[in-house]
């Protein structure tokens, strides 16, 4: 299973031990590929709203926001790369089941036409990576959301054959109208790996709240270290990643279409864990810091 979990939040009052406690629990889920049809199953749509709410309460979100360039690189001993993303709507995915991302109008919010952006690149043992998200924006209805469903999990069995089909019966229970699909991933050399992860994310103007990060690469050998991908909070403008065995790599997460979320993307320092993750403000404040969740080896 690929390590997800909730961003803390250094918020006074009861606000702080509802976080650590959420980040707790996440820190033991062991790292690895999600099946789509394991988190769409066992009534998700419950236990994603408990997580809304919970998250809401100690985070407060920007919305809509467009635009954004990241520079991500490794300070310190051992750099593994040095890359650079932008943000975009209509970009080429080499490797993926769904090709180009089509064009959309200004505020079109398409359920079956997700927004497509390559959020870090670099090289990494020779290899050429690019960490990827898709914004699938929510379906107003059931029936659209299982089409969605379908066309999210084509995308996924097209590399990974383990990948389940989607039950009318999982829609059902756990369709929400006020809640987007994010699936992260990444390329090794234009082709799509198998390792990705699918999560739950507000939609712009819905209650705000928290999005999550993923290991990818620790299940399926791919030639290059673990791509860890993460959704921060609109306020992050940049994201050091302070490794156990030294160095730093630092990441300026990007806008993927109307999200109320930034996305980042690094590669992994080989053969180490991150020591500290820490997000700050565009004025230099620390928005968060943890040493909990992230396993790369």
């Amino acid at each position: 299973m690929s390590n997800q979990y909730l961003p803390g939040d250094e918020a006074g009052g009861d606000e702080p031990a509802t976080v650590r406690a959420l980040g707790e629990l996440a820190g033991s889920v062991e790292t690895g590929t999600v099946p789509y049809d394991r988190l769409v199953a066992g009534g998700r749509r419950r236990r994603r709203r408990r997580r809304l709410l919970t998250a809401g309460v100690a985070a407060a979100l920007v919305a809509g926001i467009a635009g954004g360039t990241a520079v991500l690189g490794e300070r310190g001993r051992q750099a593994v790369s040095t890359v650079v993303a932008a943000s975009a709507t209509d970009v080429a995915v080499p490797g993926s089941a769904g090709g180009t991302a089509t064009p959309k109008a200004p505020g079109a919010r398409d359920p079956f036409n997700p927004t497509r952006v390559k959020v870090g690149e670099g090289t990494a043992n020779g290899h050429a990576w690019e960490a990827w998200v898709a914004l699938w924006p929510t379906s107003p209805t059931k029936e659209g959301a299982l089409k969605q469903a379908q066309l999210i999990r084509a995308e996924r069995y097209a590399v990974n054959p383990d990948v389940k089909p989607v039950r009318q019966s999982d829609v059902d229970s756990n369709w929400d109208a006020g809640i987007d699909e994010v699936n992260y991933y990444y390329t090794v050399d234009g082709k799509r790996q198998a390792d990705d992860s699918v999560h739950a994310v507000s939609s712009p103007g819905g209650y705000p709240a928290a999005v999550g990060g993923a290991s990818l690469g620790l299940k399926h050998a791919t030639g290059i270290p673990p791509v860890v991908i993460e959704g921060v909070r609109a306020e992050v403008a940049k994201v050091a990643v302070d490794w156990k065995t030294g160095g730093t790599t630092e990441a300026v997460p990007v806008a993927v279409g109307d999200s109320p979320f930034r996305y980042y993307g690094v590669v992994a320092k080989p053969g180490t864990d991150a020591a500290k993750i820490t997000q700050y403000a565009a004025d230099g404040s620390v928005v968060s810091s943890t040493d909990s969740w992230l396993r790369t080896s």
